[in-house]
């Protein structure tokens, strides 16, 4: 696991084998009273990637993620 500190507005791109980039930004880092913060992560990747909360199990099958996709065109 590689782990780095970024401010809001910074990120980095991770550039898959066949070339394909997914950027990853913290768009924004709060504190809700004297709680812990939290950041807000903005996430571009080439439609054909699947993107989920890991804490979710992984349910969506390869032909609803093509209707998503179409969905959003």
């Amino acid at each position: 696991m590689l782990v780095i500190s970024r401010k809001a507005g910074e990120g980095l791109v991770l550039t898959c084998p066949n070339g394909e980039q997914i950027e990853v930004v913290v768009t924004d880092i709060r504190r809700i009273g004297t709680g812990r913060p939290y950041c807000k992560l903005g996430i571009e990747a080439p439609r054909a990637v699947l993107i989920r909360r890991d804490e979710l199990p992984e349910v969506i099958t390869e032909g609803q993620l093509n209707a998503a996709n179409r969905d959003h065109e």
